[in-house]
């Protein structure tokens, strides 16, 4: 007969095996709604985007079963294996859905850059182009004809080399999801301790993230690996006990940086709180600006104004904001739907806050990074992700939650649904943001719950 000792141990195993169900059974549910979503990518018909975005949002509550599961996962043996084998998994499992309109782009201002011609000077349905259009097949496909390209130059570098080495649709997404990849293995590093994998399944295993370079196949891995590399390079450069160390570090964040911001703009925002990071050493900084002013050059950049594309899409381009619209609606109208102040008050506001995180500048990349998403004008689903590993690493739910509910932005697709066409209706943003806005109340009242007591 077993002793008292052996029906003790045998009771405490039981939530642990307990957890282990509820952890496979969410990422088998999660793996299985992901290829689910193979049926509903073919967005020429109407139906198919409210599907996407029901088995989507699904897919996220599968997600969050699965993360906080993984939590009380008890075997550090097979921890490891668990969370590398459903990152990369979940991965190749949206492989073979249809790409964002936006790849076709990639691929055209690649082969504009091998045929001789500047995609900042000539434009998709520029006349000088009318011979390659009859050769890409794709032609119709491409996004946004009249604007030449909105990118920095370290994209349309990337781009020009792989139209040089004919690489397909498939080639794109498997090297954004191997940069993504990288981008958890940084996250990893940067949370560290014993909690790091737990920590860390947020981001690797978040349906947004997985879709949006693995599946949609938007290059934004490659801005948030050279961003989260250089968060992580100041973090070193704070706990290296010695001088040249510091140093050593400070050079290689600031060299991350400006790599980020080649790709992409957005990390420029972070250069005012890792200034105050840096310290003395923020003079390394300099290399950030200097990255994208020198792969500039081979563009023509400054006699060819390079970034004037960008300026003018920037001014017009207006979806789904999270905030001017309920400004608009009550006390400042904006009836042409123009950007230019609200991108001088991000600026503002990213300055205010990164004072405001003097001293704490690691929570401070995540409220740099929240800001300039709450209050910018246009919030694609995959802008979402730019925050997602600072959330994952700061432990914040609020954001983890707006990653499932902007699965809803892609029911834009079914233009059927609104008034005009790309216009949030009310019910579509209370349904993106009341939960998470929910969920960050509760997270504040947890959080302050100790303090009171």
């Amino acid at each position: 007969m077993p002793n008292e000792r052996d029906a003790v141990v045998s009771d405490q195993a039981k939530p642990v095996r307990r957890w282990r169900l509820r952890l496979f059974a969410a990422l088998a549910a999660e793996a299985a709604l992901l290829a689910l979503l193979w049926r509903f990518d073919d967005w020429r018909y109407a139906e198919m985007p409210v599907k996407f975005v029901e088995t989507a949002i699904i897919c996220g509550i599968a997600f969050f079963a699965a993360a906080s599961s993984f939590q009380k996962f008890a075997s550090a043996r097979t921890t490891k294996i668990v969370f590398w084998g459903a990152a990369i998994l979940f991965r190749l499992i949206v492989l073979p859905l249809q790409p964002t309109d936006d790849l076709w782009r990639y691929q055209w201002e690649g082969k504009v850059q091998n045929a001789g011609f500047n995609p900042y000077v000539v434009p998709p349905n520029d006349e000088r182009l009318v011979a390659m259009r009859g050769q890409y097949p794709d032609w119709n496909r491409i996004n946004h004809r009249d604007f030449s390209a909105i990118y920095p130059p370290g994209t349309e570098l990337l781009f020009a080399a792989l139209s040089r080495c004919g690489a397909t649709p498939v080639a794109y997404k498997l090297l954004f999801a191997a940069v993504d990849l990288g981008t958890i293995a940084l996250l990893l590093a940067l949370i560290g301790g014993p909690s790091r994998y737990a920590d860390a399944a947020w981001y690797a295993w978040n349906p947004l993230v997985i879709y949006s370079f693995a599946g949609a196949g938007h290059f934004d891995s490659l801005m948030i690996a050279s961003m989260l590399a250089g968060i992580l390079f100041v973090a070193r450069c704070e706990s290296a006990p010695k001088n040249p160390e510091k140093w050593r570090y400070a050079l290689l964040a600031a060299t991350a940086l400006g790599l980020a911001i080649s790709f992409k703009l957005v990390p420029l925002l972070l250069l005012p709180v890792c200034l105050f990071a840096l310290g003395r050493r923020a003079i390394a900084l300099v290399f950030s600006l200097t990255i994208p002013f020198l792969l500039s050059l081979p563009f023509g950049f400054p006699r060819v104004p390079i970034w004037q594309s960008l300026g003018q899409f920037a001014y017009v381009a207006r979806v789904n904001d999270m905030f001017w619209w309920l400004v608009e609606e009550t006390f400042w109208p904006n009836p042409h739907q123009k950007n230019y102040h609200y991108n001088v008050i991000i600026i503002a506001a990213v300055v205010v806050v990164s004072l405001l995180f003097l001293r704490n500048w690691r929570r401070g990349t995540l409220w740099v990074m929240g800001t300039a998403l709450i209050l910018s004008p246009v919030l694609h689903a995959w802008y979402c992700t730019w925050i997602l590993p600072l959330a994952a690493w700061r432990r914040v739910e609020g954001w983890q939650v707006l990653s499932v509910t902007i699965f809803a932005y892609y029911l834009f697709w079914n233009e059927h649904l609104f008034a005009l066409p790309w216009h949030s209706e009310p019910w579509l943003r209370g349904f993106i943001l009341i939960p998470p806005i929910v969920a960050a109340l509760f997270e504040l009242r947890r959080r302050l719950a100790p303090a009171q007591s």
